[in-house]
């Protein structure tokens, strides 16, 4: 009877444990469930972040690539427009050294068979350098004028002026002062009114004649080459632009001057007036 007793107690022990173990599972077997589903849940939602930073990357991408590829056809219409305003520059400018040369070598042929005798003194005579006081000689060139005026003086002589290094030095600087951007024959109006002074009023030297004669215009201008074609075909050939004695001028788009125009009025060029006195 008691070996009985003990082993109903043992199977008793037995089985308090067997249901033990069984609570003990259905009370944590749910909790390693939830834990599976929240390592799922997890899951997914890191591998959701890597696809939106993944569509942000490619996006990103795209519009890098877009943006290179608008700066790129951007760049090129301004290179292509550049290219096309380099060609026009470059046909405006042959354009303009044409038509100068052009005039340039008729003016020069109009006078050389005119001028040599003088030409020729006058180039031996400024040759050393050394003539300290101007003077002037009749010319022979009045039959050649770059321009045609409505009262020409049938009266007017032309003179070579033998200059020194100083003066022709002045001469061509006032003269690209005053006249530069106008071409041959505004310069040559310009130089001719001031010959032209020089010889009315008897004076010593192209500085007087500036300077008593208000000539403001800088002087620290290179002279071109045409400006000095223009001072050799005035001064040293005799020539002139027009058949009229012309010693006083002045810029119309500078001001208005009521005792110019009370002046004997001879020719326009430009904005620029030229007149003889009474």
């Amino acid at each position: 009877m008691r070996q009985i007793f003990i082993k109903l107690s043992k199977l008793i022990l037995l089985m308090i444990c067997a249901v033990t173990l069984i609570a003990q599972t259905a009370i944590f077997a749910p909790e390693v469930g939830a834990a599976s589903e929240t390592n799922k849940t997890e899951t997914e939602n890191t591998n959701l972040n890597n696809n939106i930073v993944d569509a942000d990357e490619e996006l990103t991408l795209t519009r890098a690539i877009t943006i290179d590829e608008a700066k790129k056809e951007a760049q090129e219409a301004v290179e292509e427009q550049l290219y096309l305003n380099s060609l026009d520059d470059s046909a405006s400018n042959k354009e303009q050294k044409s038509s100068a040369s052009d005039e340039t070598q008729t003016t020069t042929d109009s006078s050389n068979n005119e001028n040599k005798e003088v030409s020729k003194a006058s180039t031996s005579s400024t040759s050393t350098g050394n003539v300290s006081k101007a003077s002037y000689v009749s010319g022979s060139s009045n039959s050649g004028f770059l321009m045609d005026i409505d009262n020409p003086d049938p009266g007017y002589t032309a003179h070579s002026v033998v200059l020194s290094d100083a003066d022709r030095d002045l001469a061509e600087r006032i003269v690209m002062g005053e006249a530069g951007s106008t071409g041959y024959t505004g310069m040559a109006l310009v130089a001719q009114c001031l010959r032209d002074t020089f010889v009315m009023g008897n004076y010593n030297s192209i500085s007087d004649v500036i300077s008593k004669n208000g000539y403001y215009a800088s002087t620290s201008i290179k002279p071109s080459s045409t400006c000095k074609e223009v001072i050799s075909y005035i001064f040293d050939q005799g020539g002139a632009a027009v058949q009229h004695r012309i010693v006083v001028f002045y810029a119309t788009n500078y001001c208005s001057s009521s005792w110019h125009e009370s002046q004997n009025y001879v020719c326009s060029y430009g904005y620029e007036k030229f007149f003889d006195i009474w």
